[in-house]
């Protein structure tokens, strides 16, 4: 034995040397103070237990006693005595190889094998069948701590199971009472006749599942944690055998065994039952979520993911934990095949927000975001210039090729971050050179680099810097194009800017009080309400639509809800007189409506009403034509 200072070892130790779990708790204080004496050179720590032997002990026994590792019998007369747990773990422990080695013979060890003066109910940690085997199924950890008393219903006697030994040792011992039952030439064709009469139809199953645990009883658990039929077999077995046994009057141990082993396997057979549909439950919905990330509108935040719903309108998370969503992410996201990239990519636009994309998805999203931002940048760029060409600027860009795509850049970065960050990706020319090599209908024209470099951003939003700039020109007044009105008009326009910009840097360098002095409102009222709206626009905008989507885009998406005819011109019509219906009423409406009362509930209220009138009354979709009614009054004053 190696030298120790550990009283637990040391009370094992003893207690088989006496070849019993009852230590005399004085015989064993001598015994400290000679173990402390002869091996005192080599273990100086052991030196107080020599000086201070039974203090120490104390001490140390009323922490295995906390720790349900020993137990006192009589701590206060001189039979004072101490049960040492380890040893019974161990003494049972052994028990159960004897039976495993003669073939599951032996009956399991019950409550009243324990040693007389030793009392069950304060050693055993009691716990039912059903809850020991499914905690230990889930997670088991070996130790020579704990001596449990297994209880079973209809007052079976209670197992002792020692938690050295595996949990799958107290399954096959029980699989090998059964099969010893069964290979009993009575009640081996008694049970099979009881199986193929209750499954007909079924009867070669039935049989060729009966004869393989007859004959393979080695793969028998194998098979219970793996095969769906199993699971119905010995269902059925497990009741026709209580069923017949439950009618005995007088036990004996093999009986008795034969009703614990039968109880054994029916909470092992429901276990792996359970967690074989919670598996198939598990890779359903990851097979779901994997669908789901290909999906519009292809890129998807954390949050996002954790909301996805299968086709009955059930979270997918719940159907696997938050564990299996995250391990599962880490997987597409970085196992790949040699030289290509995952399957599902991140990138970023903030440095807290991540988005996930599906690869094969990348490509064509940014397409469709360069279609969807050509429109907004357009009216941007052009209604810019225009103000610059109205007041006879003119801005670097409309000369410029790189200081125009610079602005394009700029302004790209506002309006459409998703794909900003998209033509900023890192990953964004390996996927294309993928694509390229796919084989894809079409993939050819899906090329968004050249010679290696990424287009330009006119290039890619089909924006012609000359085109814009003869846009910006028709806007403005027609005498803008009469040569000398032009000129004078420019020449005062300029004075008046000189002018201002002089009286501006006046004001910058007086003091303070004369800049408040001079402070004058830059605005009328009629200004100054429509920015209200506007602001307060924005702000239910904000409220309404999710981060990744757009006005727009959800106006669209409850347009296609509520407006589902088949001819496209009846279809047309019907949105443009709903839309002028809207306009019409809210003409009226913001007539009188103060900018402070334009709140969420006041729109939704705005919506209610029209959608009650009996024109709008004929549209069935009551929910999602309310709720476009209310994103098209956003845009409307938004628009002011």
């Amino acid at each position: 034995m190696v030298v120790t200072t550990d009283i637990a070892i040391l009370l094992k130790f003893f207690a088989s040397k006496q070849n019993s779990a009852l230590v005399n708790y004085y015989e064993f204080v001598e015994y400290l103070k000679r173990y402390a004496q002869y091996h005192l050179e080599s273990q100086p720590e052991l030196e107080k237990f020599y000086n201070n032997t039974t203090e120490i002990l104390r001490e140390e026994l009323l922490k295995l006693t906390d720790s349900n590792q020993v137990f006192i019998i009589s701590p206060t007369s001189e039979s004072k005595t101490i049960v040492v747990i380890s040893f019974l773990v161990d003494k049972y422990a052994a028990r159960y190889k004897e039976m495993e080695a003669s073939g599951g013979s032996a009956p399991f060890p019950v409550v009243r094998d324990l040693p007389q003066k030793i009392p069950g109910d304060k050693i055993l940690v009691f716990h039912s069948c059903t809850d020991l085997l499914v905690s230990l199924f889930d997670n088991q950890e070996l130790s020579d701590r704990t001596l449990y008393g297994v209880t079973f219903p209809n007052e079976l006697p209670t197992i002792l199971f020692p938690s050295s030994v595996p949990v799958s040792l107290l399954l096959t011992l029980a699989l090998k009472k059964i099969r010893l039952m069964l290979n009993k030439e009575e009640f081996h064709d008694y049970f099979l006749k009881k199986l193929k009469i209750s499954n007909p139809g079924r009867e070669l199953s039935v049989e060729n599942s009966f004869k393989q645990f007859i004959d393979s009883p080695e793969n028998s658990l194998e098979a219970m944690k793996t095969a769906n039929d199993s699971f119905y077999f010995w269902s059925q077995l497990c009741f026709y055998i209580r069923q017949d046994y439950e009618k005995v009057t007088d036990y004996t141990s093999e009986d008795i065994a034969i009703l614990q082993s039968v109880h054994i396997i029916e909470v092992a057979s429901n276990y792996y039952r359970n967690k074989s549909q919670q598996e198939y439950q598990r890779s359903v919905a990851l097979k779901n979520l994997s669908q789901l990330l290909t999906k519009p509108p292809y890129y998807f935040t954390y949050t996002d993911i954790t909301r996805f719903t299968d086709s009955r309108g059930i979270p997918l998370l719940g159907q696997y934990t938050q564990d299996d969503l995250n391990e599962y992410l880490e997987e597409i996201t970085t196992n790949a095949k040699d030289g290509e990239l995952p399957e599902v990519l991140t990138f970023k636009v903030e440095p807290e927000q991540r988005f996930y994309i599906s690869k094969k998805r990348v490509v064509s999203l940014v397409l469709r975001l360069c279609s969807d931002a050509h429109d907004t940048i357009r009216h941007d760029v052009t209604q810019e210039w225009f103000q610059a060409l109205k007041n006879f600027d003119t801005l670097p860009e409309m000369t410029d090729q790189q200081a125009f795509e610079k602005r394009l850049g700029e302004i790209l970065k506002a309006t459409s971050p998703i794909l900003y960050a998209l033509l900023g990706a890192s990953f964004l020319s390996i996927v294309n050179n993928e694509t390229q090599e796919s084989d894809i209908p079409g993939a050819a024209r899906l090329n968004l680099f050249h010679h290696g470099e990424l287009l330009p951003y006119s290039d890619l939003l089909m924006l012609s810097r000359q085109e814009l700039l003869t846009d910006a020109r028709i806007l403005l007044p027609f005498w803008y194009t009469i040569p000398i009105f032009s000129f004078i008009l420019g020449l005062f326009l300029r004075r008046s800017k000189k002018s201002n910009k002089k009286e501006n840097k006046e004001k910058k360098s007086a003091p303070p009080y004369q800049q408040a002095d001079d402070l004058m409102p830059v605005v009328d009222n009629k200004t100054a309400r429509r920015l209200d709206f506007k602001r307060a626009a924005t702000t239910l905008e904000k409220q309404l639509i999710p981060p990744n989507s757009s006005l727009d885009r959800e106006l669209a998406a409850y347009l296609s809800q509520w407006n589902k005819l088949i001819n496209r011109d009846i279809r047309d019509n019907l949105t443009e007189d709903v839309n002028s219906f809207i306009r019409d009423y809210m003409r009226r409406v913001l007539r009188t409506l103060p900018a402070s009362h334009f709140t969420r509930e006041r729109v939704h209220e705005l919506a209610e009403t029209l959608v009650k009138t009996p024109g709008m009354q004929r549209i069935r979709d009551h929910d999602q034509l309310c709720m476009y009614v209310e994103l098209y009054i956003i845009k409307l004053v938004k628009n002011l």
